[in-house]
């Protein structure tokens, strides 16, 4: 025999009512002999708790509750079932209806709702959805029997939350079941005492119902059927990549089930463990799902976590004071007490010093719990033995569930480090001594970015995911974007995603949790963007909803910088293209530096100097290995040196420079490459990166443009100013070839200084080779003394920078596995 347990939601009106019909009509038609418990319509088991809330002080109330309780039955009744046999069903309704308006006025007259009272107002949403259903299947079975569990289930008096005598219970059940051989459709939740008063068995009641059923008649499977595909890795409502979890063992239900999963509660599950009965749980509205199994065995050999899950609305109640060293019986005092209230501790931690202690409440107890305790340790606070006593609100526990997790080192280290990684701060810890769960306690507003990173590194280690938020969608970021959605197959082959969830740029932007396509971002920001308000942007990037994620600079303004230390202090790397934070003020430099340090998060900025050559991360490998950097010389304007480069007097300077910025090669404004403000901002940055801690109004800077130009000038007006200045460019010209030189336009540092300008090189030098947009930077250190070395390379182009980026990113990305 099988037993089929049908939740609220799988007979929340009569269409699905008519697929639970369907599902005992397939089981039937395989030869299974089946009995059925059914929990109340969805939402009514709420409006009746809504009734005994409110009958004591507002009848009225109660009675529009009711009337919309019928209205309901009558209207699933009348969907469900053909007109010649509705009347009868109708009038049952009715007459219950009836029963429990006259049970709710005679409470109203007394203005009391005992939790006897309570009981036998809960009751009619099981009576009512049994009697429904087993109208409904009628047809299909004629022979089906709908039993009442009042007369079959036996508990004490304890109302609201009954104890079964299981051994009186399971000989009713027998008794029923060798009376009645045919379909039964039984009440869930509901049972009686001994005097057959009506008492309900709590949370979970109707799936106890079932696995009581189950062990009185050695069923030879439990199935409880919802609107889930089993039991799930996470909650899918805060964790959307969420799936179902093949196998279970008990212990392993149980402890998801303590701590916050959505399926049978602990109690419910031990009938059917004491029995060894499997529980599969399976989807009303998706049949073929397989669903999960519970049973005596864990899936062995297929991970070592099962799920997470989680508690809402705790409180940390700590206990502390150098009293406590030592002294036997604090922690007796304590959980007596609380036990003693009726307060239930769901998570324990104490200090291996013994100075201080912390228990996990619900919210509501915190304020009772925290007196409760003051008065049992009165005389320890007034003689300094223990010296605080306080709570912690707004909380949350996680719980990290697996029977393999016994015995496999590292398992704490899988949980933990990739939630240090996304600034997400543990209050407390607790594990047993079984091993079979890691429970902690963090802010609830962490809670979503909790389960999220955990679910990633824990089930989707496969894949490593980053979110993505951009700034500027101009050439640079444009192509970035390109470049994701195009190396997107090859991307998911190294098991890296990248979801873009939020652009802006100087007018618009958009945010989206489900992710923004590379391919068609331009329409999504047309269509759904807003003005855009680079405050509220970078706030939602560090509101704590997303793990993994990753700010990109691709701008050349101040207004990003001026967020980077928020981003990196809430443990969001940052890619720039955007050099100007990190030649900045010395002081914000450092600060930046020390900041990515701190949180463990990356700073990278390759692109900084060089494009997409490998400069910064070569000066950090030379210093990790010991090596120490004497000088620095470098062509490092692809811009300027591809003017250079192509200018031979024939072609005004000035259409070499509309061309270059036709070709993507300058800086949006094309002053800061020909004034020697660009090329000055990376030899600082090389110079810092080599330990020479410069200001950049320290590096003497030669502009290419003779003489200079005035401030606040547009770029058509720098062009106009280069147009009349052709002349003195030809007359350096003439005087380089008459030399046999060429010039090029250098940057140099060592250690204290740091110069640019234009720089006449004889045909042996390494300079002398570069074409176009090529840079060169020559390291002289003490290793490469003798003979420098030199890295050379497109130093600018649309195409370099943005593949610099990603490559920026993908090593990001390459770092969040655990």
């Amino acid at each position: 025999m099988k037993i089929l347990k049908f939740g609220g939601s799988s007979v929340a009106d009569a269409a699905r009512i008519r697929k639970v019909t369907e599902i005992i009509r397939n089981k039937v038609s395989e030869g299974e002999d089946i009995a059925v418990v059914v929990s109340a319509l969805g939402g009514v088991t709420g409006k009746l708790v809504m009734v005994c809330d409110s009958v004591a002080s507002s009848a009225h109330e109660a009675e529009q509750i009711i009337k919309w309780i019928e209205d309901l039955h009558l209207g699933v009744a009348r969907d469900l079932l053909p007109v010649e046999r509705q009347p009868r069903m109708l009038a049952e309704i009715m007459s219950l209806c009836n029963e429990l308006s006259d049970i709710a006025r005679g409470a109203s007259i007394l203005s009391e709702v005992t939790p006897r009272t309570c009981d036998i107002i809960l009751s009619f949403g099981e009576r009512l959805s049994a009697a429904l259903l087993c109208e409904a299947l009628k047809p299909l079975f004629p022979g089906v029997v709908y039993v009442d569990a009042r007369e079959i289930i036996r508990t004490n008096s304890d109302f609201g939350k009954a104890r079964v005598d299981l051994d009186v219970t399971f000989s009713l059940i027998r008794d029923c079941f060798g009376k009645n051989r045919g379909l039964k459709v039984i009440t869930g939740f509901i049972a009686s005492d001994s005097r057959g008063q009506t008492t309900t068995l709590g949370r979970s009641g109707s799936d106890y119902t079932a696995t009581i059923i189950a062990a009185a008649v050695e069923a030879s499977c439990v199935e409880i059927w919802s609107d889930a595909d089993g039991v799930m890795t996470a909650d899918p409502a805060l964790v959307p990549e969420a799936r179902s979890i093949e196998m279970l063992s008990y212990p392993e239900a149980m402890e998801l089930s303590h701590f916050g999963a959505k399926i049978l509660f602990p109690l419910s599950l031990y009938p059917a463990m004491m029995k060894k009965i499997p529980v599969l749980v399976k989807n009303t509205f998706n049949p073929d799902h397989p669903g999960t199994l519970i049973s005596i065995d864990s899936a062995r050999g297929n991970g070592v976590i099962r799920g997470i899950t989680s508690l809402r609305d705790i409180s940390l109640i700590n206990v502390e004071g150098s009293g406590m060293v030592g002294v036997a019986g604090i922690s007796a005092r304590m959980f007596g007490s609380l036990s003693q209230n009726n307060i239930n501790i769901i998570l324990i931690s104490q200090a291996s010093s013994e100075q201080s202690i912390c228990v996990a409440v619900k919210k509501e107890n915190s304020s009772v719990a925290i007196r409760i305790l003051q008065e049992t340790f009165a005389y320890e606070l007034s003689s300094g033995l223990i010296s605080s006593i306080y709570s912690e609100d707004n909380l949350a526990i996680v719980a990290v569930v697996g029977e393999n997790m016994r015995h496999v080192p590292g398992v704490a280290a899988k949980v933990f480090t990739p939630l240090g990684r996304n600034g997400i701060n543990i209050k407390a810890i607790s594990q047993g001594s079984s091993e079979l769960n890691i429970s902690f306690v963090v802010n609830e507003n962490d809670l979503r970015k909790t389960l999220r990173v955990l679910h990633q590194a824990l089930f989707s280690s496969e894949i490593r995911r980053l979110n993505i938020f951009m700034a500027g969608t101009g050439s640079i970021g444009t192509r970035l974007l390109e470049m994701i959605h195009e190396q997107e197959r090859n991307l998911l082959s190294r098991r890296i995603e990248l979801k873009i969830c939020g652009l802006i740029n100087t007018r618009r932007m958009i945010l989206s949790e489900d992710g923004i396509n590379a391919g068609t971002w331009k329409d999504q920001l047309e269509a759904n963007a807003v003005r855009a308000d680079f405050g509220e942007f970078s706030g939602n990037v560090v509101s704590g909803r997303y793990e993994n994620s990753v700010f990109i600079d691709a701008t050349a303004s101040d207004q990003p910088v001026q967020y980077y230390s928020q981003l990196l202090s809430s443990n969001i790397s940052i890619v720039a293209a955007n050099k100007r934070a990190n030649t900045g003020s010395l002081e914000l430099y450092l600060n930046l530096q020390r900041s990515a340090r701190k949180r463990n998060v990356s700073f990278n900025y390759e692109t900084n100097v060089g494009a997409g050559l490998p400069v910064i991360n070569v000066i950090r490998n030379l210093i990790a290995g010991g090596d120490e950097i004497v000088k620095i010389e470098a062509v490092l304007s692809g811009t300027v040196n591809w003017l250079l480069s192509e200018y031979n007097g024939t072609r005004p300077f000035y259409q070499l420079v509309k061309e270059a910025m036709r070709r993507g090669y300058t800086e949006p404004y094309p002053g800061d490459d020909l004034l020697g403000i660009d090329v000055a901002r990376k030899i600082l940055l090389l110079a810092r990166e080599s330990g020479f801690m410069l200001e950049l109004s320290e590096v003497e800077a030669e502009p290419v443009l003779p003489g200079g130009v005035p401030e606040g000038i547009d770029t058509d007006q720098l062009l106009e100013i280069i147009r009349s200045r052709e002349e003195l460019f030809q007359e350096l010209y003439r005087k380089a070839e008459e030399k046999g030189v060429k010039l090029k336009y250098v940057a140099s540092t060592v250690k204290g200084s740091a110069s640019v300008g234009l720089t006449e090189t004889g045909v042996s030098h390494p300079f002398s080779s570069l074409k176009g947009s090529e840079n060169c930077l020559i390291f002289t250190t003490k290793y490469y003394s003798r003979y420098p070395l030199v890295i050379k390379g497109p130093g600018a182009g649309v195409d370099v920078t943005s593949a610099g980026l990603l490559a920026d990113i993908v090593r990001i990305a390459e770092s969040v596995r655990v």
